[in-house]
């Protein structure tokens, strides 16, 4: 079972001033090199607080070579096992963008989505609980973990409804061309869902 951190996408949009590079590039405000600054203090982010994660994914600046670059934008997403994690590191990737690092420069930031972190309650270790004893009867093991992976389960979750992931089967590396599934352990799989949703019928 694995049990999804919360993510929030946002952009930040660094904001400069165009200039020749070459004749007067004292005129200029470079929001790529504003842009720079923050990618490293936002991945600074990391390792602060528990189970929270940040990533710049995406860096777009500039379009000539002779141009001082004016705009800038940053896609960047950050997950937490926790809302209050959560709501932490969104709090400071806002501090963060309103220091101006490069002078005449300025950074706005958009939250673009927002998705609860799938966080450990009681009812849902009913329900894991429940998924073991289903298992046991089937001859397999069930273990429990948490993860930065997001799906749907986080806003059943979210509004509180006792919900578990993973119940699929099983398979790795995520989201690269080495991306695989054990197809062997499909029956398997497809025996504790029916189980475990009839069990939980019965409650």
């Amino acid at each position: 079972m694995r049990r999804p951190g919360g993510c929030e996408g946002a952009e930040r949009r660094g904001e400069g001033g165009g200039a020749h590079a070459g004749i007067e590039p004292e005129r200029g405000a470079n929001a790529a090199l504003a842009a720079a600054h923050l990618v490293v203090a936002l991945q600074a982010l990391n390792g602060i607080w528990p189970g929270v994660t940040l990533n710049v994914g995406v860096v777009r600046a500039g379009t000539r070579t002779n141009i001082v670059c004016p705009q800038a934008e940053l896609y960047a997403e950050v997950r937490a096992a926790t809302t209050a994690g959560l709501d932490t590191a969104i709090a400071e990737i806002r501090a963060v963008a309103a220091r101006t690092v490069v002078e005449g420069t300025a950074a706005r930031v958009d939250q673009l989505d927002l998705c609860p972190p799938m966080e450990h309650t009681p009812q849902a270790a009913a329900v894991l609980a429940l998924a073991r004893g289903a298992a046991a009867d089937l001859g397999l093991t069930v273990g429990a973990a948490a993860t930065g992976g997001v799906g749907d389960a986080n806003l059943t979750s979210g509004l509180g409804i006792p919900t578990l992931d993973g119940l699929g089967p099983v398979g790795g590396a995520d989201h690269t061309p080495e991306e695989w599934l054990d197809t062997a352990g499909v029956p398997d799989r497809v025996a504790l869902l029916a189980t475990l949703v009839e069990r939980l019928r019965r409650t």
